[in-house]
């Protein structure tokens, strides 16, 4: 699973992605929890340089209702990428609407006995993008139409395997000479199915945080979530 995120900030994606891109409103934030379903910045299939905002969870275009629409959204903030190619929810998208996400980096919990250590993982302190899925959905009852979208796990690498100890799950790393292919929904499914793989070891970088991310009376939307936290036994 991955559900907890940093979302750059509009200044930082621009100078990664390059002047060719144009980059839509949404909010940067040091910590977003996915069930809060916030807007994350993406480019999908057919708009190479154009970043808008999607709503994360994605909801298919059969969802009947504005209540059953939420109801998936909750389940849909991860498609695995071993199986997102035969389930109802994913298949669509798979075959026509992949993505990429930026994030400046993610947040995971390495069980250790009873407790949960919180951990950040990034690259290089600049944003990096993850395979995505994105639909539309319209609400029957209203005519809004609603963006959404899903990011795609692998299984682990040998750092993620440590620290996500327990479902050894991680994000859809893709490199930028990946990026094309990832777009490109002409492209044959066995070509963009070799894509999804965990991210050779020796790029990710990580460190253990406080657990000021995981208070639920605190801002946790703040620098201080992804600073490094230091045992004072060691």
């Amino acid at each position: 699973m991955c559900t907890h995120i940093a979302i750059p900030n509009r200044d930082d994606l621009k100078k990664k992605l390059g002047p060719q891109y144009g980059i839509g409103n949404y909010a940067h934030a040091w910590h977003a929890a996915g069930y809060a379903h916030p807007i994350v910045p993406a480019v999908a299939s057919g708009h190479d340089h154009d970043v808008c905002g999607y709503s994360w969870g994605l909801v298919p275009p059969w969802a009947r209702d504005a209540a059953a629409a939420a109801d998936i959204a909750n389940k849909t903030l991860n498609a695995r990428g071993e199986t997102m190619w035969e389930l109802p929810s994913f298949r669509d998208a798979a075959a026509g609407n992949r993505c990429l996400i930026f994030l400046n980096g993610f947040f995971e919990w390495r069980h250790e006995g009873k407790e949960k250590q919180p951990w950040f993982i990034y690259t290089d302190h600049t944003p990096f993008a993850v395979g995505g899925l994105c639909s539309t959905w319209v609400n029957p009852e209203t005519g809004e139409i609603r963006e959404t979208a899903t990011i795609v796990t692998t299984p682990a690498n040998e750092l993620m395997t440590f620290i996500h100890n327990e479902k050894q799950r991680m994000p859809l790393i893709l490199a930028p000479h990946q990026w094309q292919l990832w777009l490109n929904t002409a492209a044959p499914v066995t070509d963009v199915k070799q894509l999804v793989a965990p991210l050779p070891d020796g790029i990710l970088k990580a460190h253990r945080i406080s657990k000021l991310i995981s208070s639920r009376t605190q801002n946790t939307n703040v620098p201080e979530v992804q600073q490094e936290f230091r045992d004072t036994l060691f």
